[in-house]
C-alpha cells in the first residue's frame, strides 16, 4: 500500500503535536515494509523554513522581553516580578533549538524509512498549472504535483494522501485529480492510519 504525506506530517512528529503517535505509527509500518511510505522532497525542505521564520519570530520577542525587564528591572515594584519574567526568554531560545534538533532527527528518520519523490521540471511545470488553475497556494501546488506525477508513473492499486490541509485539499477537482488514481483523501493523521492498518491487516 502507497500512502503519501507531505510538510504538515513531517512538522506534526517533529514537533511532537497532537496527532504524533498516529505519525509515528505511519513511521514504524513503513520502517517494517507494511507500507510504502512517500514524502515528496519539497516537503523535506519546506519545514526549515518553517521553523526558520518561528526562530526569527521568537528571538525577535526574546530580545524585546529583556529589554522591558531591563527597564522594569530598574523599579523596586517590579524588580522581583522582572526576574521571574527573564526565563521566558531563555524558554524561547531553547524552544527553537530543541524544535531545530527534533525536525532533524524526523527528517533522518524519514530518509530511512520513506520514499522521496523528487522535485524535477516536469513537477515544477506541474504545479504551475495547478497553481493558475486552483486555489491552491505555488507550496501547495508543489506538494499536490509530486503526488500526482508518482501516482501517474506507479499506478499502485491501493493509495491514500494524508494532508491536514483540508482547507485547501478537500476540494472536488483535487479530489478528482486524486481519484483518477483511485488514491483517497484522509484530513486527519488518525483516519488515516485506521484506514491503514484496516486494509493490510
Amino acid at each position: 500500500m502507497t500512502v503519501f504525506v507531505e510538510t504538515n506530517f513531517v512538522l506534526e512528529h517533529a514537533l511532537e503535536q497532537e496527532q504524533y503517535e498516529h505519525c509515528e505509527a505511519l513511521i514504524r509500518l513503513a520502517a517494517n515494509s507494511s507500507i510504502r511510505l512517500m514524502v515528496p522532497a519539497f516537503s523535506l525542505a519546506e519545514p526549515h523554513i518553517a521553523l526558520s521564520g518561528k526562530q526569527k519570530l521568537r528571538s525577535k520577542l526574546s530580545i524585546d522581553l529583556q529589554a522591558h525587564l531591563a527597564d522594569l528591572g530598574r523599579s523596586r515594584p517590579f524588580s522581583d516580578a522582572s526576574a521571574s519574567f527573564s526565563k521566558l526568554g531563555a524558554f524561547l531560545t531553547h524552544s527553537a533549538k530543541h524544535e531545530k534538533s527534533a525536525l532533524q532527527t524526523t527528517i533522518a528518520r524519514l530518509l530511512e524509512t520513506a520514499r522521496t519523490i523528487p522535485l524535477d521540471s516536469e513537477v515544477l511545470r506541474s504545479a504551475s498549472e495547478l497553481e493558475a488553475t486552483s486555489h491552491l497556494s505555488a507550496q501547495d501546488a508543489i506538494v499536490l504535483a509530486s503526488v500526482l506525477a508518482h501516482l501517474a508513473e506507479t499506478k499502485p492499486s491501493v493509495s491514500c494522501f494524508l494532508n491536514r490541509n483540508t482547507k485547501d485539499f478537500d476540494d472536488p477537482r483535487i479530489l478528482g485529480l486524486l481519484g483518477v488514481y483511485q488514491c483517497k483523501l484522509f484530513g486527519s493523521f488518525r483516519d488515516g492510519l485506521g484506514y491503514i492498518r484496516s486494509r493490510i491487516s
